[in-house]
């Protein structure tokens, strides 16, 4: 692999005719986290962020991420050959308005389509929608040449092949019969006037989770790479077929999987699927998600032009937690509360060596947690200007030691069997200055008002995202990053369809509902000096009815102490107050019994005492 890839790949494109070639942050799933053979845009880059497109012609080379990322991707892209687009800015084009801009561009000036290539099995079908809504500037035929990183990038890591785990009902709550039969009565209330037969299933995580099974394919995330039909019950013959590497599947999953009517057939006849399945197009639900080489297929099996995605129900119906995976997150809480008080006793009574000393630090006492199972996503520790990199993650090149001064904001989480975990403690490591007491104060009020906000079941995230701005933005500060996302019930950290940000988008408008988990998560950044964020997974509850409506409140699932060494205490109200004295009881209630180290237990008792 050269140093470089950029004139390399410029090569390979010359060579077979493409003008343009997308690369975006994606495998055939459309996953947020990808298996390192699907990190084609990281190789090519240099950027290792987990949101991007890199877009490369013969003269230029670019990269767009948001917000979260610009002051890391500007610093990796550096020696890269690629130039950073910050998207999101107003003079910034999103990467489709620049490539047809391009297009355009090109044909009047070359009188001839302009060829993009990509690798149909990672782009989104409607992204390819798009390109062919460019014609006559861009080929009808959009070239989906042979897969350039096979040959450019010779030591590409295969694809992952984990061991596939059952999930059990004790855990999971359902079993995969009662959760199939739950989806089909869904489909059928939410689309009344179709007469779906077949639903293909593309996401990794309703998979896992509709089928009760877990795996190792994608760092942090305990998924695995299949796809999934599923018939309807009036269908004879099985209920489904997973479509996945068979010898990943061990003989107990494989007796489990029949006995719920599931067949099981190698990956790669998933792409050949339209062909065996006897059916109309009208019979079959695909999703959104679903990839340009399944998409192309099913349109060229069926005969037909035009082919329909839905949202995903599976998502729908895992969002809300059933009471064993409530009950299940609390536990995991526990035993991660109980991590945290530890390192951050550790912390304050002697100052460690380094950002990632604390990592290392925090990932030993997690370990001994019962039904760990790694972390949710790679460890945050970011000392001083390194907190105002939204996403820093500390390599033992940027490893930057931590002096008795100003924050260390520590971003982490974990994957225990129960449960999966999320959380931001911004911590004080010696005297600060009044601007970072101030935006402290400021992050900590948006936190306690977002936790303590009562609701009409049905609001939504756009509308609850100002309770956890509103004293920011009184003060002048924001920040670019939303609010809360859902969280997996031992699977992935970001989990849809429902968030809380102050941008209008689909998932802002999805309105919560009794049993859906989200993160609490405001923040202000000081580019250069330091960064401040405060985070807790909630549950939202009933909490009575009024003849105004069904009302909804946020139980803190969350447990560790919010210190409160930084805060300007005549900005906080007496509500507030009762807040924290609160939440710091009942973490005290349920952890100080844990702790078997006297020395842990008179810390937790000092961090939690009334305010």
């Amino acid at each position: 692999m050269p140093s470089l890839p950029l004139p390399a790949f410029r090569h390979w494109m010359r060579e077979n005719g493409i003008d343009l070639y997308i690369v975006p942050t994606a495998d055939p799933h459309s996953s947020e986290y990808i298996a390192a053979h699907w990190q084609t845009r990281q190789w090519l880059t240099g950027f290792t962020g987990s949101a991007g497109t890199a877009v490369v012609t013969a003269d230029e080379a670019l990269l767009w991420t948001d917000s979260r990322y610009w002051l890391q991707a500007a610093e990796q892209l550096e020696a890269s050959g690629f130039t950073l687009m910050r998207e999101g800015e107003a003079d910034v084009p999103s990467p489709m308005a620049w490539i047809e801009r391009t297009a355009r561009a090109f044909y009047e000036q070359c009188h001839c389509p302009l060829a993009v290539g990509f690798e149909a099995e990672t782009l989104p079908w409607d992204v390819y929608q798009q390109l062919e809504w460019l014609a006559p500037c861009v080929k009808n035929d959009v070239c989906t040449a042979t897969d350039p990183f096979a040959t450019l990038w010779p030591e590409r890591p295969a694809l992952p092949t984990s061991a596939l785990r059952i999930q059990p009902v004790a855990l999971a709550g359902m079993t995969l019969e009662d959760k199939v039969a739950q989806l089909w009565t869904k489909v059928r209330k939410d689309y009344p006037t179709e007469h779906f037969k077949h639903i293909l299933l593309t996401d990794l995580a309703d998979i896992a989770w509709l089928l009760n099974l877990r795996a190792a394919d994608i760092d942090f995330n305990p998924v695995f790479y299949a796809y999934l039909i599923l018939h309807e019950p009036s269908c004879s013959g099985l209920r489904g077929c997973l479509y996945t590497d068979i010898s990943r599947i061990p003989e107990e999953v494989k007796r489990y999987l029949l006995a719920g009517g599931i067949g099981a057939k190698p990956y790669e006849e998933a792409y050949s699927l339209f062909e065996a399945e006897a059916s109309n197009a009208d019979e079959w639900m695909l999703l959104e998600g679903t990839n340009t080489l399944l998409a192309a297929n099913a349109r060229q099996c069926f005969g037909i032009h035009s082919i329909s995605l839905y949202p995903s129900p599976v998502e729908t119906l895992r969002a809300v937690k059933n009471e064993t995976e409530q009950a299940g997150f609390r536990q995991a809480m526990v035993r991660d509360g109980v991590a945290m008080v530890k390192l951050l006793h550790w912390i304050d009574e002697q100052l460690p060596e380094s950002e990632l000393a604390v990592s290392e630090k925090l990932l030993a006492l997690r370990a001994k947690g019962q039904g760990f199972r790694g972390l949710s996503f790679e460890t945050i520790s970011a000392y001083g200007p390194h907190g105002a990199i939204v996403h820093y993650e500390p390599t033992p090149e940027s490893n930057a030691p931590l002096e008795a001064r100003s924050f260390l904001l520590l971003d982490s989480g974990a994957q225990y069997d129960d449960g999966t975990t999320d959380i931001t403690r911004t911590i004080p490591l010696g005297p600060l200055t009044h601007e970072a007491r101030l935006a402290y104060t400021l992050v900590l009020k948006g936190h306690i008002a977002l936790s303590a906000t009562r609701f009409p079941e049905g609001t939504t995230g756009l509308q609850l995202d100002l309770a956890a701005r509103r004293a920011m933005w009184q003060a002048g500060y924001d920040f670019g990053h939303g609010t809360g996302h859902g969280v997996g019930s031992h699977l992935c950290v970001h989990e849809g369809p429902h968030q809380i940000r102050k941008n209008p988008r689909p998932c802002t408008l999805v309105p919560f509902r009794e049993g859906m988990v989200v993160t609490n998560e405001p923040g202000i950044y000081i580019e250069g000096r330091f960064g401040v964020r405060i985070e807790n997974v909630l549950l939202c509850r009933v909490d009575g009815d009024t003849p105004y409506g069904h009302f909804c409140r946020f139980e803190a699932l969350t447990l560790c102490p919010i210190d409160l060494r930084p805060v300007l205490w005549d900005m906080i109200s007496a509500e507030e107050r009762a807040w924290l004295n609160s939440y710091h009881a009942e973490v005290r209630r349920r952890l100080l019994p844990l702790l078997d180290d006297e020395a842990d237990r008179l810390w937790l008792q000092q961090a939690t005492e009334k305010c």
